[in-house]
């Protein structure tokens, strides 16, 4: 029993860091152009856009987008966090 609550915990913290990386990785890649709330800026607001949408746009990286290079698991993490943004 021990162990499994050890895994539960284990598995909630994972959860919790890739929110924290898809924040940051957002920060990093995608507020300059999409604001810091993903409201819009200089491009098209993105937030609360289903996440698979977000996965689909960084996958097919149409530019400045294409110069990322973003992990598979960074996508997923990136696509959650604007997906996760409320809309305006």
């Amino acid at each position: 029993m021990t162990r499994s609550i050890l895994v539960a915990i284990a598995l909630a913290a994972a959860g919790s860091a890739g929110a924290a990386d898809g924040a940051a990785l957002y920060k990093q890649y995608c507020a300059s152009c999409h604001g810091s709330n993903g409201q819009g800026g200089s491009d098209r607001p993105v937030a609360g856009q289903p996440a698979a949408f977000i996965k689909e746009v960084v996958e097919f990286h149409p530019p400045p987008m294409d110069k990322m290079k973003l992990s598979r698991a960074d996508t997923e993490a990136v696509a959650n966090y604007v997906a996760s943004l409320k809309k305006k």
